[in-house]
Protein backbone atom coordinates (compact mmCIF):
# COMPACT_ATOMS: atom_id res chain seq x y z
CA UNK A 1 0.00 0.00 0.00
CA UNK A 2 1.34 3.24 -1.01
CA UNK A 3 1.92 6.12 1.76
CA UNK A 4 0.66 9.41 0.64
CA UNK A 5 1.57 12.95 2.22
CA UNK A 6 0.02 15.91 1.58
CA UNK A 7 2.77 18.89 2.18
CA UNK A 8 3.87 21.87 0.79
CA UNK A 9 7.30 22.28 -0.41
CA UNK A 10 10.28 24.76 -1.44
CA UNK A 11 12.04 23.78 -4.94
CA UNK A 12 15.72 24.07 -4.28
CA UNK A 13 16.90 22.41 -7.55
CA UNK A 14 15.68 20.22 -10.19
CA UNK A 15 17.44 18.33 -12.94
CA UNK A 16 15.80 15.85 -15.92
CA UNK A 17 16.76 12.38 -15.75
CA UNK A 18 15.44 11.30 -18.60
CA UNK A 19 12.80 12.16 -21.05
CA UNK A 20 10.32 11.49 -18.76
CA UNK A 21 11.14 12.41 -15.28
CA UNK A 22 12.21 15.47 -13.62
CA UNK A 23 14.88 14.87 -10.20
CA UNK A 24 13.70 17.29 -7.88
CA UNK A 25 14.97 18.58 -4.20
CA UNK A 26 12.11 19.68 -2.53
CA UNK A 27 12.54 21.15 1.00
CA UNK A 28 9.25 20.65 3.29
CA UNK A 29 8.94 22.02 6.81
CA UNK A 30 7.35 18.10 8.12
CA UNK A 31 10.53 16.24 6.98
CA UNK A 32 13.08 18.98 5.59
CA UNK A 33 14.80 18.05 2.24
CA UNK A 34 13.83 15.42 0.03
CA UNK A 35 15.12 13.85 -2.91
CA UNK A 36 11.36 13.16 -5.65
CA UNK A 37 11.23 12.66 -9.21
CA UNK A 38 7.96 14.24 -10.85
CA UNK A 39 6.68 12.60 -14.39
CA UNK A 40 7.22 14.84 -17.17
CA UNK A 41 3.60 15.25 -18.60
CA UNK A 42 3.41 17.38 -21.90
CA UNK A 43 -0.55 17.31 -21.25
CA UNK A 44 -0.01 19.11 -18.02
CA UNK A 45 -0.11 23.00 -18.20
CA UNK A 46 2.84 25.24 -18.23
CA UNK A 47 1.26 26.69 -14.78
CA UNK A 48 2.05 22.95 -12.93
CA UNK A 49 5.07 22.60 -13.98
CA UNK A 50 7.68 22.33 -11.36
CA UNK A 51 10.35 25.30 -11.56
CA UNK A 52 13.31 26.81 -8.97
CA UNK A 53 12.14 28.45 -6.09
CA UNK A 54 8.31 27.89 -6.61
CA UNK A 55 6.38 27.21 -3.19
CA UNK A 56 3.85 24.55 -4.08
CA UNK A 57 1.47 21.96 -2.80
CA UNK A 58 2.58 19.01 -3.31
CA UNK A 59 1.10 15.39 -2.76
CA UNK A 60 3.95 12.79 -2.13
CA UNK A 61 4.10 9.05 -2.69
CA UNK A 62 7.09 6.26 -1.48
CA UNK A 63 8.97 4.61 -3.87
CA UNK A 64 9.33 1.36 -3.58
CA UNK A 65 13.22 1.00 -2.39
CA UNK A 66 12.35 3.93 0.00
CA UNK A 67 15.32 6.04 -1.64
CA UNK A 68 12.99 9.22 -2.95
CA UNK A 69 9.57 10.39 -2.93
CA UNK A 70 7.24 10.40 -6.40
CA UNK A 71 5.53 14.09 -6.84
CA UNK A 72 2.10 12.69 -7.71
CA UNK A 73 0.39 16.16 -7.65
CA UNK A 74 1.67 19.35 -7.89
CA UNK A 75 0.09 22.80 -7.67
CA UNK A 76 1.74 26.25 -7.27
CA UNK A 77 1.43 28.58 -4.68
CA UNK A 78 3.78 30.98 -5.29
CA UNK A 79 6.20 31.40 -8.28
CA UNK A 80 9.17 33.51 -7.42
CA UNK A 81 9.74 34.72 -11.71
CA UNK A 82 11.47 38.12 -10.31
CA UNK A 83 14.76 36.18 -9.00
CA UNK A 84 15.41 35.08 -12.78
CA UNK A 85 15.37 39.01 -13.48
CA UNK A 86 18.83 39.22 -12.24
CA UNK A 87 21.82 37.43 -12.48
CA UNK A 88 23.44 38.24 -9.34
CA UNK A 89 19.72 37.29 -7.60
CA UNK A 90 20.03 34.33 -9.60
CA UNK A 91 23.18 33.31 -8.59
CA UNK A 92 23.06 34.05 -4.39
CA UNK A 93 19.74 32.68 -4.60
CA UNK A 94 20.97 29.26 -6.37
CA UNK A 95 24.07 28.87 -3.97
CA UNK A 96 21.85 29.14 -1.09
CA UNK A 97 19.51 26.71 -2.29
CA UNK A 98 22.10 24.38 -3.47
CA UNK A 99 24.17 24.55 -0.13
CA UNK A 100 20.44 23.72 1.71
CA UNK A 101 19.79 20.63 -0.69
CA UNK A 102 23.24 19.41 -0.28
CA UNK A 103 22.91 19.44 4.18
CA UNK A 104 19.34 19.39 4.40
CA UNK A 105 19.09 15.83 4.98
CA UNK A 106 21.29 16.27 7.56
CA UNK A 107 19.56 19.39 9.27
CA UNK A 108 17.26 18.44 12.27
CA UNK A 109 15.03 21.56 12.63
CA UNK A 110 13.21 21.09 9.36
CA UNK A 111 10.66 23.75 10.29
CA UNK A 112 12.89 26.51 11.07
CA UNK A 113 14.87 26.06 7.90
CA UNK A 114 11.49 26.28 6.11
CA UNK A 115 10.96 29.18 7.32
CA UNK A 116 14.65 30.85 6.97
CA UNK A 117 14.77 29.27 3.40
CA UNK A 118 11.40 31.03 2.38
CA UNK A 119 11.97 34.07 3.95
CA UNK A 120 15.30 34.49 1.93
CA UNK A 121 13.04 33.38 -1.63
CA UNK A 122 11.17 35.91 -0.30
CA UNK A 123 13.56 38.57 -0.04
CA UNK A 124 15.16 37.89 -3.31
CA UNK A 125 12.18 37.49 -5.42
CA UNK A 126 11.15 41.19 -3.70
CA UNK A 127 14.14 42.72 -5.12
CA UNK A 128 16.36 43.53 -2.01
CA UNK A 129 20.53 43.35 -2.38
CA UNK A 130 21.08 39.76 -3.20
CA UNK A 131 24.42 39.52 -1.43
CA UNK A 132 23.55 41.21 1.76
CA UNK A 133 20.58 38.38 1.94
CA UNK A 134 22.13 35.75 0.93
CA UNK A 135 24.82 36.93 4.51
CA UNK A 136 22.14 37.07 6.52
CA UNK A 137 21.07 33.94 5.32
CA UNK A 138 24.07 31.70 5.62
CA UNK A 139 24.55 33.81 9.24
CA UNK A 140 21.42 33.02 10.55
CA UNK A 141 21.77 28.85 9.34
CA UNK A 142 24.62 29.13 11.34
CA UNK A 143 23.40 30.19 14.27
CA UNK A 144 19.71 28.43 14.00
CA UNK A 145 22.52 24.95 13.67
CA UNK A 146 24.42 25.90 16.94
CA UNK A 147 27.30 26.95 15.59
CA UNK A 148 29.38 29.44 17.49
CA UNK A 149 29.56 32.02 14.49
CA UNK A 150 28.92 35.15 16.79
CA UNK A 151 31.34 34.12 19.23
CA UNK A 152 34.15 32.89 16.70
CA UNK A 153 33.66 34.38 12.99
CA UNK A 154 32.35 37.86 14.02
CA UNK A 155 34.63 37.75 17.05
CA UNK A 156 37.61 37.38 14.24
CA UNK A 157 36.68 40.63 11.95
CA UNK A 158 38.22 44.00 13.02
CA UNK A 159 36.16 46.37 15.19
CA UNK A 160 35.02 48.82 12.61
CA UNK A 161 34.09 45.31 10.43
CA UNK A 162 32.09 43.96 13.14
CA UNK A 163 30.40 47.27 14.13
CA UNK A 164 29.73 47.18 10.21
CA UNK A 165 28.57 43.44 9.98
CA UNK A 166 26.17 43.92 13.27
CA UNK A 167 24.23 47.06 11.22
CA UNK A 168 23.87 44.44 7.85
CA UNK A 169 22.43 41.40 10.34
CA UNK A 170 20.14 43.75 12.27
CA UNK A 171 18.30 46.14 9.70
CA UNK A 172 16.27 45.03 6.83
CA UNK A 173 18.13 44.41 3.31
CA UNK A 174 17.45 47.66 1.20
CA UNK A 175 17.03 46.88 -2.67
CA UNK A 176 20.43 48.13 -3.61
CA UNK A 177 23.53 48.56 -1.83
CA UNK A 178 25.42 51.64 -1.94
CA UNK A 179 28.64 51.22 -3.82
CA UNK A 180 31.11 51.68 -1.22
CA UNK A 181 28.98 49.11 0.56
CA UNK A 182 29.27 46.30 -2.38
CA UNK A 183 32.93 45.18 -1.71
CA UNK A 184 32.13 44.95 1.85
CA UNK A 185 29.16 42.19 1.50
CA UNK A 186 31.16 40.37 -1.01
CA UNK A 187 34.42 40.04 1.81
CA UNK A 188 32.30 39.31 3.79
CA UNK A 189 30.26 36.55 2.13
CA UNK A 190 33.74 34.90 0.79
CA UNK A 191 34.67 35.14 4.77
CA UNK A 192 31.65 33.76 6.06
CA UNK A 193 32.02 30.99 3.34
CA UNK A 194 35.09 30.27 4.20
CA UNK A 195 34.49 29.67 7.84
CA UNK A 196 31.48 27.31 7.11
CA UNK A 197 34.07 25.21 5.27
CA UNK A 198 37.00 25.28 7.13
CA UNK A 199 34.99 24.99 10.84
CA UNK A 200 31.69 23.44 10.59
CA UNK A 201 30.49 19.66 9.07
CA UNK A 202 28.31 21.93 6.10
CA UNK A 203 29.67 21.41 2.77
CA UNK A 204 29.67 24.18 0.44
CA UNK A 205 27.78 23.66 -2.77
CA UNK A 206 30.59 23.15 -6.07
CA UNK A 207 29.01 26.10 -7.18
CA UNK A 208 30.44 28.63 -4.51
CA UNK A 209 34.30 29.17 -5.13
CA UNK A 210 36.15 30.01 -2.61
Amino acid sequence: MKQTLSTQGLILRTAPTSESFLKIDVLCPENGVQLCLKRISKKQPQKDSPELFDTAELTLENSKQGTFQFISEYRVANRRVAIGNSYRTLKYTSDFCALIAKNGPHMADSENLYLLTERTLDAMAEGKAPSLVYLKAIYLLLKDEGYPVKELWWASLSSELRKTTRDYLNQPAPDKLEKEHVETVEHLNHRLNLWLRNETDLQLPASITL
